[in-house]
C-alpha cells in the first residue's frame, strides 16, 4: 500500500515537472514569436521609412533639376528677347530723347529682365550654399513682397547660418512650401519670418494672420504641402511644430540644431 503511495507521488510529481516544463516551453516560444513579430514589425517600419526617403530624396532632386532647366530657358530665350528689346529701345530713345514714353518704357523693359532673372535663378542647391539661408529666405520674401498683396516682415538674429550642405535645401524648401500654402490657402495679407536663437537650437518661424484651421477637427485633412514639410524634417533631424488658430493664423516653426 505504502509503496503504492509512493508511486502516485512519484507519478504527481513527474506530470507536475512535464507541464512546468511544458508550460515553460511554450511560454519561452511565445515570447520567440511575440519578438520575432515585434523585430519583422521595426524592419518593416525601417523599409518605409527608407523607401519614403528614398521617394522624397528623388522628388527633391528631380525638383532641383527641374529648376535648373527652367532657370537655363528663361536665361537664353526670354532674357534674350527682353535683352534685345532694351537694346533697341536704348537706341530709340537716344533718337527720342524729349519722349518720355520710351524712357518709361525702358525702365519697365530693365526691371522686367531684373524679375525675370531673379525669377529664373529659382535659388537651387548651388547658389543656396553660396549666397547662404538667411539670404535666400530674405528674397524669397522679398518676392512676396512686390507682389503687392502681402505686408512682410524679416527678423533674424544671425546675419549668416551656417548649415550643412544636405540640410540647407531641405530647410529652404520647407520655407518655400510654408509660403506657398499662404499664398494658395492661408487668406493672408500679412506675412512674417524670424529666425533666432534658443538654446542650442535655431527657429525658422513663419507667421500670417490668415484665416487659420484647426488639426483636430475631423474635416481637416494635411495636404501635401504640410506632409511634405513634416517628411522633409524628419530626414534632417529637425521639427516643424505647426500650430494655427482659426480666425487669427497659422505659425510653423522649423527647429534644427545650430551648426558649431
Amino acid at each position: 500500500m505504502q509503496k503504492e503511495n509512493q508511486d502516485i507521488v512519484v507519478a504527481i510529481l513527474i506530470g507536475s515537472l512535464f507541464i512546468l516544463l511544458f508550460g515553460f516551453v511554450a511560454f519561452m516560444v511565445m515570447i520567440n514569436y511575440f519578438r520575432r513579430k515585434r523585430k519583422l514589425l521595426l524592419e518593416k517600419e525601417k523599409q518605409e521609412a527608407y523607401f519614403k526617403q528614398t521617394l522624397l530624396e528623388a522628388q527633391l532632386e528631380m525638383q532641383e533639376h527641374t529648376f535648373r532647366i527652367i532657370s537655363q530657358e528663361i536665361h537664353d530665350n526670354v532674357g534674350q528677347i527682353l535683352s534685345l528689346a532694351k537694346i533697341n529701345l536704348n537706341i530709340i530713345t537716344i533718337e527720342q530723347k524729349e519722349n518720355e514714353s520710351f524712357h518709361t518704357i525702358k525702365d519697365l523693359v530693365t526691371n522686367a529682365i531684373g524679375e525675370l532673372r531673379d525669377l529664373g535663378t529659382g535659388y537651387y542647391a548651388d547658389r543656396l550654399v553660396e549666397e547662404g539661408l538667411i539670404h535666400a529666405i530674405r528674397h524669397q520674401l522679398q518676392q512676396l513682397n512686390k507682389t503687392g498683396l502681402f505686408t512682410t516682415s524679416f527678423e533674424s538674429e544671425f546675419e549668416s547660418l551656417p548649415v550643412e550642405k544636405n540640410k540647407i535645401i531641405f530647410l529652404y524648401r520647407m520655407v518655400q512650401e510654408v509660403l506657398n500654402n499662404v499664398v494658395k490657402h492661408s487668406g493672408a495679407d500679412k506675412v512674417s519670418i524670424h529666425i533666432f536663437k534658443k538654446d542650442d537650437e535655431v527657429h525658422i518661424q513663419v507667421s500670417d494672420n490668415g484665416k487659420g484651421f484647426v488639426k483636430s477637427s475631423a474635416g481637416f485633412k494635411p495636404g501635401i504641402g504640410l506632409s511634405s514639410i513634416q517628411q522633409r524634417a524628419l530626414m534632417i533631424d529637425a521639427t516643424a511644430d505647426i500650430s494655427s488658430i482659426p480666425g487669427t493664423g497659422t505659425t510653423v516653426n522649423l527647429i534644427f540644431k545650430q551648426i558649431i
